[in-house]
Parts: C-alpha cells; sequence; structure tokens
C-alpha cells in the first residue's frame, strides 16, 4: 500500500512539473468585441454608463476600452471594458455607442479603430 501512494505520489509531481499552466491575461487581447455585429435595434434606452476602476496599462502601447450596455435575450447586459493592444501606433478607437432614431428605436453603432 505504501509503495502504491509513494508511486502515485511520484506520478502527480511529474505530471505537475510537465504541465504549462499560463494564465489568462486580459490586456493581451488584440481583437476588441465592439458589440453586436447585425444591427440591433430596441424600444428602451439603454441604462447609464458603469462606473469602471481602470487599472494601470501593462504598457504604452496598451488601450482601454471602456465598458458597453449590450441588450442580449431581451435585457441590458453590461460588457466591462478591457486593455488592448494597438493594431498601430497611432491607431485612436472610437467606442460603439447607442443612438436614438424617430420612433424611439435605439440602435447600436459599434466601435471601430480609425
Amino acid at each position: 500500500m505504501t509503495r502504491l501512494l509513494l508511486t502515485v505520489a511520484a506520478l502527480a509531481t511529474l505530471t505537475q512539473a510537465s504541465c504549462i499552466i499560463r494564465p489568462r491575461h486580459v490586456h493581451e487581447v488584440t481583437v476588441v468585441d465592439s458589440g453586436p455585429q447585425a444591427e440591433v435595434v430596441v424600444t428602451e434606452a439603454p441604462p447609464a454608463p458603469q462606473v469602471e476602476v481602470i487599472p494601470v496599462a501593462p504598457s504604452p502601447s496598451h488601450l482601454w476600452i471602456g465598458g458597453y450596455w449590450a441588450h442580449r435575450g431581451g435585457r441590458w447586459v453590461w460588457i466591462g471594458g478591457t486593455y488592448v493592444v494597438r493594431p498601430a501606433h497611432r491607431a485612436h478607437w472610437e467606442p460603439g455607442h447607442w443612438v436614438v432614431r424617430s420612433g424611439g428605436r435605439w440602435i447600436w453603432v459599434p466601435g471601430r479603430w480609425v
């Protein structure tokens, strides 16, 4: 029994030593989800933007992309902001936003790099 436990412990140690665990860092994202891609039209105004605590940028090439309200499954869902790497040195992000049209229709305008 002791030999079996030692063997299991040795295998567990070898397995852990051979694993490479890479934490997921949001700031390494280079593609920005600018919100829904198909035209989204809703009949109620989005809630006020949430206050976000913006951490220190991981590098000068990172830019903070603020969060936004998405309308999913018939309800408003907050999509939190994140740091992204600029696609070009002078690239500027135009945030996505909701605009009201005639008849009280709210339409999502996706964000984009310019």
